[in-house]
């Protein structure tokens, strides 16, 4: 009777709003802006709970989560402060430039050193890369529990959740 929509990405929330009135079924749409932001809200479901119950729990569970990506440039730019050049890989945090360098271990240190306070992370490995960034984050955030799962997605190399 009720659907839930996370859309997952910013671009995409307004267009999940317009499924609300063209249909019969109830429809809540979750403003989830990032894949770990959807994956978080869903842990958080009780499906014996009311939708009321059950949207609030999700909602606030957005909140929670952090999400780093990392992919590489297409073409040489100055973005931010940041001089890129076409192939360096790109470290985005919450959407925005966190770094950029032409060693993708390098990134990971960074991202892995930012995330040092969090006490879950998942790391979700692209098709291009290995699960090998997993003993990074694990050595540099020892006190945190982490999760490397095969995201097998084409563009971002690791899309990173931090909680």
């Amino acid at each position: 009777e009720t659907v839930f929509v996370l859309p997952n990405n910013s671009n995409i929330i307004m267009a999940a709003q317009q499924c609300q009135g063209l249909t019969e079924k109830k429809v809540v749409v979750i403003p989830s802006k990032t894949v770990p932001q959807g994956i978080t809200a869903m842990m958080g479901v009780d499906p014996e709970g009311s939708v009321e119950t059950i949207t609030a729990a999700m909602t606030e569970a957005l909140s929670t989560v952090t999400t780093s990506q990392i992919t590489y440039a297409a073409r040489n730019s100055d973005f931010d402060g940041f001089e890129i050049h076409e192939g360096d890989y790109l470290a985005l945090k919450e959407g925005k430039l966190f770094g950029t360098d032409s060693q993708l271990d390098a990134l990971l240190e960074k991202l892995a050193e930012e995330g040092k306070n969090a006490s879950f992370i998942a790391l979700y490995y692209g098709e291009d890369v290995s699960q090998a960034a997993g003993a990074k984050f694990q050595a540099i955030c020892p006190d945190a529990e982490i999760s490397v799962l095969s995201g097998g997605q084409p563009v971002y190399y690791y899309i990173i959740s931090f909680e």
